[in-house]
């Protein structure tokens, strides 16, 4: 990393691959995230959130950044069990297990394995050696009680693997994992473990939910939000028998406006079919109020994010908080960036790393155009006229 301290950095800043880094902007939609989430924290009923943001404006920055909120301060925000569900739930391998369902009808069953395959293991210890199992009754109970002792059978079980009879009859269950309607019992049973492990709140982030929508008809869509549909309102039917010693489920899906624009014309033309039906009883259960909206970064955000990203790798401090860019550089890269966040990171990492090669003592504008042209990068008609816009005035 010694190339880059000809700019006096200790390292590139401009990393895609991690969300560990400050939030440049996004104050407005932070504060509405969170307030609205301790809202739901308080309430007594599921909430369905939806986060809107096109490919590259921040959403799985967001979902990570909620992560690590809720992670980092648990000590003083004691009620919730936080878990970040990757995209990969949603198109992942078929179980290896009994097919008594259709592969997209078992979907209930391969996303609640998968949603215990994305919590790390000692994290499942964790909160099943906290919790109270000595009055607990369940069919589970041997299951959870393996997981407190970080038995291999007991987490193969909950992530839907398939167990010889001597396996399942030492978890004390007749069978393995076999229909949606199992795995889903199985996550209720759950929610009271961690109810008693003094977690009132699951909150479960799920990331590139357009995947849906942008592969799959019509009829499996309408399989996969019946599954969190029902858990939805299987929720009320268990709480309303054991008053408040089950957890309660929150879910925070990303998507894309085009992903949630393809859902409603499905619940518009289910409606105009049959009167209801279909995808409907998802949508009606996900409030108004529920859905937030990252907008497109303004050239003022480009330039936070670009002095926040060099601040952090800054072997001392500068007057100037955008060296070895020139702010007419960062204009010009905002220009090409479509006013997405991962698209300004990209590029200017790419000016760095070609300016080093080219002993390039500042990154001029008239050098970020030469370089990002060298890789297909141009801008558009329209930003082209803003550019000159902007000259004028």
């Amino acid at each position: 990393m010694k190339r880059f301290r000809l700019y006096g950095l200790r390292r590139n800043p401009f990393d895609t691959f991690s969300h560990s880094h400050e939030m440049a902007d996004r104050k407005e939609e932070w504060k509405r995230t969170t307030k609205s989430l301790a809202s739901a924290f308080e309430d007594r009923s599921p909430r369905f959130f939806i986060l809107l943001g096109d490919y590259g404006e921040g959403k799985s920055y967001t979902l990570e950044k909620i992560y690590r909120w809720l992670s980092r301060t648990k000590k003083e925000r004691t009620g919730v069990f936080v878990i970040y569900v990757k995209s990969d739930v949603l198109y992942q391998r078929p179980l290896a297990i009994m097919e008594s369902e259709p592969r997209w009808q078992k979907f209930g069953l391969n996303f609640i394995t998968r949603v215990f395959d994305n919590i790390k293991r000692e994290e499942l210890v964790a909160v099943l050696q906290k919790s109270n199992l000595k009055e607990f009754s369940s069919p589970y109970l041997k299951v959870f009680n393996g997981i407190r002792k970080n038995e291999d059978t007991a987490f193969r079980y909950i992530n839907g693997d398939k167990l010889t009879t001597a396996e399942l009859k030492t978890l004390g269950v007749r069978s393995g994992l076999s229909d949606s309607a199992q795995g889903i019992e199985l996550f209720f049973e759950f929610l009271k473990v961690i109810q008693l492990a003094g977690y009132n709140n699951l909150l479960l982030l799920l990331d590139e939910f357009e995947y849906i929508t942008s592969v799959l008809g019509e009829k499996k869509i309408t399989q996969i939000l019946n599954t969190f549909r029902e858990i939805f309102d299987s929720f009320g039917y268990y709480s309303d028998r054991l008053h408040g010693r089950m957890a309660k489920p929150i879910f925070v899906f990303a998507i894309s406006p085009g992903g949630w624009d393809r859902l409603e014309e499905l619940e518009e033309s289910a409606r105009k079919k049959t009167g209801g039906g279909g995808i409907a009883p998802f949508m009606e259960r996900v409030q108004k109020r529920d859905i937030i909206r990252l907008k497109p970064f303004a050239l003022e955000d480009t330039l936070e994010l670009v002095s926040l990203r060099l601040s952090e790798v800054r072997e001392k401090k500068l007057e100037d908080a955008y060296f070895p860019f020139a702010e007419d550089t960062i204009e010009y890269v905002h220009s090409v960036s479509f006013n997405k966040p991962r698209n300004v990171i990209q590029y200017c990492g790419i000016l760095l790393e070609d300016a080093i090669e080219e002993g390039l003592a500042i990154i001029t504008a008239k050098d970020a155009q030469r370089i990002l042209e060298k890789y297909g990068i141009f801008p558009t008609s329209e930003t082209e006229v803003a550019q000159q816009t902007r000259r004028k005035v």
